[in-house]
């Protein structure tokens, strides 16, 4: 046991003199796990600039050759799209938090309360409940992306993925590693009929994703359970 906690001080005193160490995705589960005990964790720093790349000969680019013009891929018209969620209105989003205030240590406190109800509730599915604590939760302390991503798992439930979608974003934001934020943001997206520029997988545990900036045209179906 003194073994153990030897490796811990160690592993903190590392943390405090270099907090970027957090952001190694190594370290991902240890930074989820401060976050959900009301932990501010600061921001990265900037990487000091790197020198150039040397500039590399051009290559002699090839001449244009003919090529014959592929006939377009008809579009089907007779989708059955029963079982999607068809996109939310969210003309009103939800209040996502001062990212000026600094909350104090009475906010942090009520904070995890409210949460705590929030996730008492949901585990009841009493969806307007959680709603309603997790969205007091941010209120108090804003700037947690495990928040936003749990409430935008209760806007699910609710059937509202537009609202869910603009909570991921937000947790991504926050925390550009955030597992749940890309898990759930991938599901509101396979829950609703839409034209997309990108594709999004996440994993089956949430914890890689892939993206791609080639445009693509989707129609998720997928039959609400």
């Amino acid at each position: 046991m003194d073994q153990h906690l030897q490796l811990l001080r160690q592993f903190v005193t590392l943390v405090r003199s270099n907090t970027d160490i957090l952001y190694d995705p190594k370290f991902g589960f240890f930074r989820e796990f401060l976050e959900e005990f009301g932990a501010k964790i600061p921001p990265k720093k900037k990487e000091t600039a790197e020198s150039p790349p040397k500039s590399e000969p051009k290559e002699r680019e090839p001449e244009p050759m003919d090529v014959e013009e592929e006939p377009p891929i008809p579009y089907p018209t007779d989708i059955d799209n029963s079982g999607v969620i068809e996109a939310d209105d969210n003309s009103n989003p939800l209040p996502m938090g001062d990212p000026n205030k600094e909350a104090t240590d009475d906010d942090i406190e009520k904070a995890n309360e409210a949460r705590d109800k929030a996730m008492a509730a949901f585990s009841e599915g009493n969806m307007d409940d959680a709603l309603k604590y997790f969205t007091e939760a941010i209120e108090l302390n804003p700037g947690l992306a495990i928040l936003h991503a749990k409430r935008a798992n209760v806007l699910l439930k609710l059937k509202r993925p537009m609202a869910a979608i603009a909570d991921c974003d937000k947790a991504i934001s926050i925390n550009a590693d955030s597992a749940q934020g890309y898990k759930f943001r991938g599901r509101a997206y396979r829950k609703t009929s839409m034209k997309c520029n990108g594709l999004e997988l996440s994993h089956a545990q949430g914890k890689t994703a892939l993206r791609s900036n080639k445009f693509i045209v989707i129609d998720w179906k997928v039959p609400e359970k």
